[in-house]
């Protein structure tokens, strides 16, 4: 099902690989005019609304005018128009041409034929279902709960600190190494490495001087491992990250951090509380965030299922007893084998 739902999308961006790989073939852009061109203004929105009957390109021996390819292009979300906008008439040609193939079928009355009904039918609830879900967020109302309220009872959600960091890398298991790069060395040698910095941290070597020579991160490691202002309460923190941070003091160093694709030893330069003014537009955001995903959650909710036959889902795939198949025809006495009837003609 989901194959069929989704090739109008597999075809767009087909074309479009070809369109790249092939720079030669590719027509006018519409944001472009010609040397000479008497268009003050550039870009589909703008040359429609200027002049919508403008005839923009050819297809098949018909003219699109400038609202008709605009039409087109109300198919795909603004920003996913913006990232084809070098290759909008190759995307024009793709929409024109789905929209054509589509009409032979329904001529065909193909998508009164099963299973394509009910995949059109699917989809449509699919889109549907979305559109009624971003509503439902979308007009919930302003969160009830006061911010001030969240923010006393939230405040270390509101701790801040100042890192400076030593990053050694290792290459991920399963993933290819970089030849020649810090990527190339495995986890036991990136966590030997770190053991060894934190060593000589602890007897008392400049964190500044050995993230410059020691830090695997350059852009980092120029700066002395200056890493920045972190909030503990930011959601894309590492939890072990936050763990470990929330155990040091100004000046303590932390034991090695497992990252993803590396180990981390920061060092906490200062730390202090981020005040509620500051906070306050975030904290807005976040309880209306949440009130929109309860929102969605208790409509969601309504919908869990109770299963009173279990039969009805069992997806096993071992045939039960008598049950007749290609390799053993089942007898008409409920016998099963070899000893069943024979095939007509057969003796």
């Amino acid at each position: 099902m989901k194959s069929s739902t989704f090739l109008p999308l597999t075809l767009l961006c087909a074309t479009l690989a070809c369109a790249q790989a092939n720079p030669s073939s590719q027509a006018p852009s519409l944001a472009s005019p010609t040397a000479g061109s008497q268009l003050k203004v550039r870009g589909p929105e703008a040359v429609t609304q200027q002049d919508p009957n403008r005839v923009v390109a050819t297809i098949d021996g018909k003219q699109i005018t400038a609202k008709q390819a605009m039409d087109l292009l109300k198919a795909l979300p603004p920003e996913q128009r913006q990232r084809m906008e070098k290759n909008l008439p190759q995307v024009v040609q793709q929409i024109y041409m789905i929209g054509q193939l589509a009409d032979q079928a329904a001529k065909q009355h193909l998508d009164d034929q099963s299973p394509l009904k009910e995949q059109l039918q699917f989809a449509r609830n699919e889109i549907l279902a979305q559109a009624f879900l971003k509503n439902l967020a979308n007009n919930t109302g302003a969160p009830t709960q006061d911010p001030k309220q969240y923010y006393d009872g939230h405040l270390s959600e509101f701790d801040q600190v100042k890192l400076s960091g030593i990053l050694v890398a290792f290459n991920p298991p399963g993933t290819p190494a970089s030849a020649g790069s810090n990527n190339s060395r495995t986890e036991a040698a990136a966590r030997e490495k770190a053991d060894d910095v934190e060593k000589k941290l602890k007897a008392g070597s400049d964190f500044s001087t050995l993230a410059r020579t020691e830090s695997d991160n350059q852009q980092v490691a120029a700066k002395g491992g200056d890493l920045g202002t972190y909030s503990i309460g930011d959601p894309n923190l590492p939890p072990d990250m936050k763990t470990a941070l929330g155990k040091l003091q100004p000046g303590q160093v932390s034991e090695p951090i497992r990252l993803p694709n590396a180990f981390l030893i920061v060092k906490i330069d200062s730390r202090s509380t981020v005040p509620f003014d500051q906070a306050r537009a975030g904290i807005v955001q976040r309880l209306q965030t949440e009130k929109n995903q309860a929102a969605v959650k208790q409509e969601m909710d309504k919908y869990k299922i109770q299963v009173t036959d279990p039969a009805f889902f069992d997806a096993s795939s071992a045939p039960a007893p008598n049950v007749p198949t290609l390799q053993k025809p089942g007898s008409s006495t409920g016998q099963s084998g070899a000893s069943g009837p024979k095939p007509q003609g057969q003796r």
